[in-house]
């Protein structure tokens, strides 16, 4: 029996589970954001720390859903090969396994190349890529008439998307913040135009970020409530809600979205109330907003419009490209661990840092060699002196204002032992903690070709399932007519 042949009502996602994977998703991104803020605060810890625990739960309940929704279509179809041919369920179980898989991924990768903080290390993003697939199949597979859901979908699928960014939103970016806009302009659009396809409103984008917007205070609101770090307000994202304007082009419409976004992001920087530089959200931020307002004023200039969008694509390329930007993360990950120790971190809120170590269990052999700070691939090194008792320190100035990873760098038998905090240089802060003194993953060793073979087949699998989800989209049955469906 085909698909085609098929009441996609009988496939359709069950509401109960429709509504358990979006509950689930919720939860997941919540400990996302939660495991972020534990490892500023606390460190690196085990795999079973309660963000992690409510992390993997959620993707499993999740996980296991889906799966049943599997089972759904399959005893509705009355053939498996038919609900094997099912797009959205197959998009959706096929990242919801990819997402439960990144989980061993993640410590096999961590077992052979050490632990890291890095979001876009190959396996978090796995996680990412597959999770977004999962949810963009489950919106395909939801009825036209289920509105409510498709909508709560959509904001999930926006805040699951969005989370590559995430670091720059909580204040830790590992790499250079220029890249922070393009990559939010790029995803962020996409989802809009899930929405946009799928969503049946009058005005799905911005119901949609309105939703989202909601979302993530509360889930600062929560942070804050356990005495965790939390992100920045999501300023930038109500700015696509201009891709709902009733505009003649799709050109236009995410045109204007582009620049709605730029300007509330760089406006956001500019005040203080997101974490990024101004200046680099700036380099994106000025050539979008130019040639966006243009396209727009133009009436989108037919095929001409399509050619200035590109030509806008080369200026934020080019300006990517020749921004200054690190070779790798200040988190390059963490080796093997040499015993605790105490920093104790003393910023005076004009950019100056003082950091004083403390080894308590003997420090027999070790020498200092440097104090460290490192930001969005900016590195600025300190002296660092030995003091009776074990105990080490120095002081540091650092460029901007912001969070910095400030690293004490210990010497022993020729091997460099270090250990970190997350420190804000542009306010008063007084910050103490006992953490790992651990040898750090160093580049070019005789992995390196193996970690960086192994982390494209992961990007790719991922993009690939995110091609999956966007044709499993496009071609989903009860897709809105116009004027929701219009690009």
């Amino acid at each position: 029996m085909k698909v085609s042949s098929l009441s996609y009502e009988r496939l359709a996602v069950p509401v109960g589970l429709g509504w358990v994977v979006i509950v689930a998703g919720g939860a997941a991104l919540f400990a996302t954001y939660w495991d972020e803020a534990w490892h500023t605060d606390v460190g690196r810890d085990s795999a079973w720390i309660a963000p992690h625990l409510l992390l993997y739960g959620a993707m499993a309940l999740a996980g296991a859903a889906i799966a049943a929704w599997g089972v759904h279509t399959w005893r509705s179809s009355q053939s498996l090969r038919a609900a094997l041919r099912y797009p959205p369920v197959m998009v959706a179980g096929l990242g919801g396994t990819a997402a439960l898989a990144a989980a061993p991924v993640d410590q096999m990768w961590h077992a052979r190349f050490g632990r890291d903080a890095v979001l876009w290390s190959p396996p978090h993003m796995l996680v990412v890529f597959a999770s977004s697939a999962l949810i963009a199949g489950l919106i395909a597979g939801v009825p036209l008439r289920r509105r409510a859901m498709r909508w709560a979908a959509s904001i999930l699928l926006l805040g699951n998307a969005i989370a590559v960014v995430f670091e720059y939103e909580t204040d830790v970016p590992q790499f250079s913040e220029t890249l922070y806009l393009p990559i939010f302009l790029a995803t962020g659009l996409a989802v809009a135009w899930v929405a946009r396809t799928a969503v049946p409103t009058h005005a799905p984008v911005t119901t949609m970020v309105l939703g989202y917007a909601v979302l993530r205070l509360g889930i600062a609101a929560v942070l804050a409530i356990l005495g965790r770090s939390g992100p920045d307000l999501p300023v930038a994202v109500l700015g696509l809600a201009l891709v709902d304007l009733p505009l003649a082009r799709a050109v236009q419409r995410y045109a204007a979205g582009a620049v709605g976004a730029s300007v509330l992001g760089w406006a956001a920087a500019a005040a203080g109330l997101s974490s990024q530089s101004p200046d680099a959200v700036s380099v994106v931020a000025v050539p979008t907003i130019v040639a966006g307002a243009l396209i727009v004023a133009a009436g989108g200039f037919g095929s001409r419009g399509v050619r200035v969008a590109e030509a806008v694509m080369a200026m934020i390329a080019v300006a990517v490209t020749f921004a200054p930007a690190p070779a790798r993360a200040h988190d390059p990950g963490q080796g093997a661990s040499r015993g605790p120790i105490e920093l104790a971190a003393i910023s005076d809120g004009a950019h100056s840092i003082s950091m004083r170590a403390t080894v308590s269990d003997g420090c027999a052999g070790l020498a200092a060699s440097r104090l460290v700070a490192r930001r969005a691939g900016v590195t600025v090194s300190g002296v660092l002196r030995a003091e009776p008792g074990c105990v080490f320190s120095g002081r540091i100035t650092v460029p901007a204002g912001g969070r910095w990873f400030v690293y004490v760098e210990l010497l022993r038998d020729g091997q460099i032992l270090e250990s970190w905090l997350a420190v804000p240089a542009g306010r008063s802060a007084h910050i103490v903690g006992i953490r790992e003194l651990y040898l750090p993953v160093r580049a070019g060793t005789a992995d390196r070709p193996v970690q960086i073979a192994a982390g494209a087949v992961l990007y790719l699998l991922g993009l690939t399932l995110l091609v999956a989800a966007a044709n499993a989209v496009r071609r989903m049955p009860g897709r809105p007519t116009a004027p929701f469906a219009s690009g």
